[in-house]
């Protein structure tokens, strides 16, 4: 089963691990990954889906461009 609380958790951690928070693009990509999350959730709560693919959905909507902090590290730009 899927622990959405904790994976916020972790997430969170994962970026307070970032070494620029003041970046204005990353600050867009932490704002516009949360909004996807939500998005996805209260999708997934329309469609009536179980409590565990609700999560499964915000889950998933949570880690959709986690690749893309990595890149902004590295390229300092989002492409």
């Amino acid at each position: 089963m899927i622990n959405i609380t904790k994976s916020k958790e972790v997430f969170k951690r994962f970026l307070d691990a970032y070494e620029d928070k003041s970046d204005a693009s990353f600050k867009l990509k932490v704002v516009h990954t949360y909004h996807v999350a939500d998005n996805a959730r209260n999708i997934a709560e329309k469609l009536k889906l179980s409590k565990e693919d609700i999560e499964l959905a915000e889950l998933i909507g949570l880690l959709h461009d986690i690749g893309r902090f990595e890149e902004l590290k590295i390229t300092k730009e989002l492409i």
